[in-house]
């Protein structure tokens, strides 16, 4: 295959994505070739954005991938241009969007093709700081910033959005999307004029699915935000192709029973495929496999969720096969601490969970209940930081049945400590629970 001069040809790479990475890929399969991306925002600079694109390419062509950005006048080209991937390789990708007056870049684009598949995700542009600047000083330009801070965030943004350009006729599409702002999210799906599709979506982030026809057909499909400040649309089209039995492959649902485990507890895996054999893998955030069960021809696998310290996010995955066919499809697993009583701890103590009951997480800088499942003598609830440094203390009455505490304001992911100490007789006694704090937004 001949390169044009404008392109390059990158290397196989290790990268691992991160899970909030993962709900961005979009996957297409077709006669057992898989390609997967994902568009990342990593920096946002003065007066550039810098994005990291990262591609498998699973199949056995070299995979074209071009980059372009959309503004208010059009599409423009951002560097690299045009590169190829290499045949089962996974490489990354670094993307800049340099502002462009008086037009700039909203919207980034990565289409992937070679002569069986064909793939697009887009991300949006943050907008860069240079155009957010003021001129006003003082207290006046700190109100003008949080009055244009506070419109950012309430304006409708759709963040990510994929859909896979080619899919089998007559099996369920799938796309993915991220949206942000204050408003509501809506889909809609036409073909030929008519809609066959659509609703209202949960907001920040989610996938939907429509079914094809056994037909040939092109699909378009609209996600708007429509809120008080604005609507935002973007639309992608998907192409449904008949296929014969024997090349297509289908995993039409994947779910983990219950999503949300502690430590210990059996995952019921429930999926519906066509496929003849294959198995069910567990893999943690850096995909390292820790469990394997059998694929069962009556949909159902067993997995057993491991002990964690901290709610902790894991991958379970899907591979069958049929004949020289395969097929993947993962899904998400939050796994949370088991506080469970020790089974040899002196009588007439409490345990945490028969003390307390606190959320599995808390947002930065919010208000946050604890709940009250006993009521010892001289109780008091420390809120403290993991090195035991106090950050709020309450004493509490025997008639209060909850108690509230205020997160911290944080730039990362923490972890903090509720403290209840208390008397039991003639035993003073101090019980710990952890308290995941993440960061807001």
């Amino acid at each position: 295959m001949a390169i044009v001069p404008e392109m390059m040809h990158l290397p196989a790479a290790h990268v691992c994505a991160t899970p909030d990475e993962a709900r961005r890929f979009v996957a297409v399969l077709v006669k057992g070739r898989t390609v997967m991306a994902a568009l990342k925002c990593e920096r946002k600079g003065f007066a550039s954005s810098e994005f990291v694109a990262k591609v498998m390419n699973d199949s056995d062509e070299e995979l074209s991938c071009t980059v372009t950005g959309w503004t208010h006048r059009g599409t423009v080209q951002l560097e690299p241009r045009c590169f190829w991937i290499k045949p089962r390789s996974l490489a990354q990708i670094p993307i800049r969007a340099p502002l462009r007056l008086p037009y700039p870049v909203q919207t980034i684009s990565l289409q992937m093709h070679n002569s069986a598949v064909r793939a697009t995700a887009e991300a949006d542009v943050p907008t860069p700081l240079a155009l957010r600047l003021g001129a006003v000083f003082g207290v006046l330009a700190a109100l003008v910033f949080g009055a244009l801070t506070f419109r950012q965030a309430a304006l409708p943004r759709v963040l990510a959005y994929t859909l896979p350009s080619k899919v089998a006729a007559g099996d369920v599409a799938s796309a993915v999307y991220a949206v942000a702002g204050v408003g509501t999210a809506e889909y809609e799906v036409t073909s030929r004029g008519e809609q066959i599709a659509g609703g209202v979506l949960p907001r920040d982030s989610g996938s939907f699915t429509f079914p094809t026809s056994k037909q040939a057909g092109v699909y378009e499909v609209a996600l708007s935000m429509v809120g008080p400040l604005g609507r935002v649309r973007r639309e992608l089209v998907t192409a449904a192709t008949p296929f014969s039995a024997s090349d297509v492959l289908s995993i039409t649902a994947l779910q983990p029973e219950p999503g949300v485990v502690r430590s210990g507890e059996s995952v019921n895996v429930r999926y519906v495929s066509d496929g003849q054999s294959g198995r069910v893998t567990l893999y943690d955030a850096s995909g390292i496999a820790l469990q394997h069960a059998p694929y069962n021809a009556s949909g159902v696998s067993r997995l057993t969720a491991p002990a964690v310290d901290i709610p902790t996010q894991y991958r379970v995955e899907l591979q069958v096969a049929s004949g020289s066919t395969t097929a993947i499809s993962s899904a998400g697993l939050l796994v949370l601490p088991n506080d469970d009583a020790v089974p040899n701890a002196p009588a007439g103590t409490l345990s945490a969970t028969q003390l307390l009951s606190v959320p599995p997480y808390v947002v930065s800088a919010t208000t946050f209940g604890v709940r009250l499942l006993a009521h010892p003598e001289n109780l008091r609830l420390t809120f403290e930081d993991e090195q035991g440094t106090p950050l709020e203390t309450e004493a509490v009455t025997p008639q209060q049945a909850i108690t509230y505490f205020t997160a911290p304001n944080i730039a990362h992911d923490g972890s903090y400590v509720i403290d209840a100490s208390f008397s039991r007789g003639n035993v003073q006694q101090d019980v710990l629970q952890r308290v995941l704090v993440r960061r807001a937004g």
